[in-house]
């Protein structure tokens, strides 16, 4: 897109420094946020300052919401002067946050309505990363329009992926939350265990990244994935179930519960029951389609 003042709403610690990379990258820009002194801070790094939403989204033809919660964000967007109210003719707002993908859809929706343009653009990845410019992004909406703020976004998230009509882009997000606290869960509780034996957690982590999980099991997952099935029948599924149940057996030894390894070893029991038993441990995977399309 041509140079042009750009809005941005909510100035937290990611927001100051999206803010800051688009202010380095030449773009102009307007802020707004609830904090005074947040509005302060980005003002002295060279933005400029909206007195409410009104003004910040007057004659803009682009957005960004950078706000904690969905609900803050449906505000901003559809309240009464709010960014569909106040926004140029076809301006474009991108979501930066995260949400369930029907509100997400219902917010495109309703940009549509008023001769807006929507798209769901959630980031993975802390400040530093902002600082830096290394986010990665998920974005859903439409085409053309991603297009067109492709270089803006590029300012700030280094890796972009384009997923489709709208709701795709917080749809892959929420895959990522997903795997991030089932993994996050997972090391927690590992570091409990070994922990009633005296181990340390930095002692646990050091073993950890020289092991296949976490740090590689995409590695491992990848070659496959465009096949129809992951299961390449290598019979290590029955393996790592036995492994589950030395898990659970030695945490009651150690008198500590892991709720997390409870379900993973009933449900890898169940597989062993339903006939998976001579599977690989990828074969997970098409447990998790099978069990999608039976209850679809």
């Amino acid at each position: 897109m041509d140079s042009f003042e750009i809005g941005f709403v909510g100035l937290g610690a990611m927001g100051q420094a999206i803010v800051s990379r688009l202010l380095k990258a030449g773009y102009p820009l307007t802020v707004y946020d609830v904090s005074k002194d947040a509005i302060k801070l980005a003002v002295k790094s060279g933005a400029r300052r909206a007195s409410d939403l009104k003004q910040l989204g007057t004659s803009k033809k682009l957005v960004f919401i950078s706000v904690s919660h969905a609900d803050i964000t449906e505000q901003v967007i559809c309240e009464q002067q709010g960014l569909l109210d106040s926004m140029s003719a076809g301006g474009i707002i991108v979501d930066l946050g995260t949400m369930p993908r029907g509100q997400c859809q219902t917010l495109a929706k309703a940009a549509i309505n008023k001769g807006k343009v929507f798209l769901d653009a959630p980031i993975s990845g802390s400040t530093p990363w902002a600082e830096t410019g290394r986010l990665a992004m998920m974005v859903g909406g439409d085409e053309p329009s991603f297009k067109k703020v492709l270089p803006i976004l590029n300012s700030f998230a280094d890796k972009v992926h384009y997923l489709g009509e709208s709701g795709e882009g917080q749809l892959l997000k929420l895959c990522h939350q997903l795997t991030f606290a089932a993994t996050l869960n997972g090391i927690a509780e590992a570091i409990a265990l070994a922990g009633r034996s005296g181990h340390q957690a930095d002692t646990v982590l050091k073993v950890l990244s020289d092991c296949v999980a976490p740090n590689h099991v995409i590695d491992f997952m990848l070659p496959r994935a465009k096949e129809q099935r992951f299961d390449q029948g290598q019979g290590s599924l029955k393996l790592v179930q036995k492994d589950m149940l030395a898990v659970l057996q030695t945490a009651r030894e150690s008198g500590i519960k892991l709720p997390l390894a409870e379900v993973l070893s009933s449900y890898m029991t169940q597989a062993m029951q339903e006939g998976w038993d001579e599977s690989d441990l990828f074969a997970l995977v098409d447990m998790a389609r099978d069990e999608f399309y039976s209850n679809d």
